[in-house]
């Protein structure tokens, strides 16, 4: 079996989750590590060592194939902490949020309809797409695994080109149109921007369907035909695509440029209702850049 036709996941030698698990041991590990990450001064003596140097030649040759891959044998630090040394393989230039913010975390909940908590199923996307340069990676870590997976809680991930050649099998011209030719504004309801151009251009994609119809509400800048371009694509996207099971500290890293990412509905149990619940819990952060 060749690289490319391989499950893209690995998992860490012990020597190096025992590593990440002594860095995120202490209480402030999080904010040390987000400082280190922001200021550039994430580096450590034990990146050098082989162990270390192994796992980042197998992620890197995983993540070239596939634009993706799954990290597998990390326990997920309660405030993930060992994400922002997971990423490291990829990148050293992390995305802030609010100053000094690097890893943000999300659970999920019955009584939401905000897209990264709500329980309803997600969409094919790439993340911060209004931006005017998107960050190049997303990476997303299980905290907690949704309570009725596998059912629910999935993730998948479609390759941009795996996309294109299945919209091309099924002879989908005017939803490649859409994509590649066709200028669309997309804005953020929650900030004043937008951004406009195309989704596809050359090797990269800026895509989220919540981003194209706030666009159509504040402007009526979209076809009328929006809909179905979005089941087309969702269709597609759904063909040429695997569901990955991710358990308590696995990893996710996917580019947010060349690949659109995805997570089906997800369930609760509820200890004592409405308030008590176990649901599904992830980390999440962004690399500014990726490997060349």
């Amino acid at each position: 079996m060749t690289l490319a036709e391989a499950i893209p996941e690995l998992s860490v030698d012990p020597v190096v989750a025992d590593w990440i698990a002594a860095r995120c041991a202490s209480a402030d590990a999080l904010v040390d590590l987000e400082r280190a990450a922001l200021s550039g001064a994430i580096e450590d003596g034990f990146m050098s060592s082989e162990p270390w140097k192994a796992f980042q030649t197998h992620a890197l040759a995983l993540w070239r194939a596939h634009d993706h891959l799954i990290i597998r044998g990390v326990t997920a630090a309660d405030a993930g902490a060992s994400l922002i040394l997971l990423a490291v393989v990829l990148s050293r230039r992390f995305k802030a949020y609010r100053g000094s913010n690097v890893v943000k975390h999300f659970r999920m909940s019955p009584w939401t309809t905000e897209l990264s908590h709500t329980l309803q199923e997600g969409h094919f996307h790439t993340d911060i797409n209004t931006s005017t340069e998107p960050p190049r990676v997303t990476a997303l870590q299980c905290r907690i695994p949704d309570p009725g997976a596998p059912t629910y809680g999935e993730v998948r991930v479609t390759r941009l080109p795996d996309l294109l050649h299945a919209l091309r099998q099924a002879n989908e011209v005017r939803t490649l149109e859409f994509l590649q030719e066709t200028d669309v504004t997309m804005v953020n309801e929650s900030s004043p921007g937008a951004w406009t151009g195309r989704i596809v251009n050359r090797d990269a994609i800026r895509f989220h369907p919540e981003t194209l119809r706030a666009a159509q509400r504040r402007y009526g800048s979209l076809a009328s035909d929006l809909e179905d371009h979005l089941r087309v694509i969702k269709a597609a996207s759904l063909s040429v695509s695997t569901p990955i099971q991710l358990g308590a500290g696995d990893t996710l890293l996917v580019s947010n440029t060349r690949a659109l990412h995805y997570r089906s509905a997800c369930s609760v149990i509820y200890r004592s209702f409405p308030r008590d619940f176990i649901a599904r819990e992830v980390y999440v952060l962004h690399l500014l850049d990726e490997p060349t």
